[in-house]
């Protein structure tokens, strides 16, 4: 089974006591217990361990770890502040175009959403459409472990997930498929 890390914020990280500068795709047991350990980059953020029990979900206010399928386990990661937690949600994402367009779906901006679409893609859905296909999401996980082919899981809020897979044309998102 592949273990996938996703920090929604620039840091390295000790696996098990072990130094790694990134955790795209680690190789461990389905019975494993693993300690990640988050080191931020950035000073107004402190480090913290989350421990994995095998491949059982976990949601906590910094992270959520959820078994994708048979063979992938993601682990996501959010900021933890010196001060005062801060939810990064509803922040429009500067990573992906489809990372992007879920961040700016989310965050109510359904018209620079929409304007993301490629003119076929548009013609055919409306923004009402758009909002409706990713309301029942709650976060959004791409594939940056399979290169190149522009996969990523859509999560509920119960932590199922559905793999999907998007197309660009001239720099626009032209299609979106669920893939299960």
């Amino acid at each position: 089974m592949e273990l996938h890390i996703k920090s929604e914020f620039e840091c390295v990280y000790l696996i098990n006591g072990d130094f790694v500068e990134t955790a795209n795709r680690l190789t461990m047991s389905e019975y494993d217990i693993v300690y990640v350990t988050a080191l931020p980059l950035k000073h107004s953020l402190l480090p913290y361990t989350v421990k994995l029990c095998g491949t059982e979900s976990i949601t906590t206010e910094l992270a959520t770890g959820i078994r994708l399928d048979a063979d992938n386990y993601l682990l996501i990661l959010s900021p933890r502040y010196m001060t005062v937690y801060v939810s990064a949600q509803n922040v429009p994402s500067q990573g992906s175009h489809i990372s992007r367009l879920f961040s700016l779906v989310k965050a109510g901006d359904l018209a620079a959403a929409h304007a993301m679409l490629s003119d076929t893609l548009k013609s055919s859905i409306d923004r009402n459409d758009l909002a409706s296909f990713f309301s029942d999401y709650e976060k959004i996980a791409e594939c940056t472990w399979a290169s190149g082919e522009n996969k990523f899981y859509l999560i509920d809020k119960n932590g199922a997930s559905r793999l999907h897979s998007y197309a660009l044309k001239d720099g626009f998102i032209d299609d979106i498929v669920e893939m299960d």
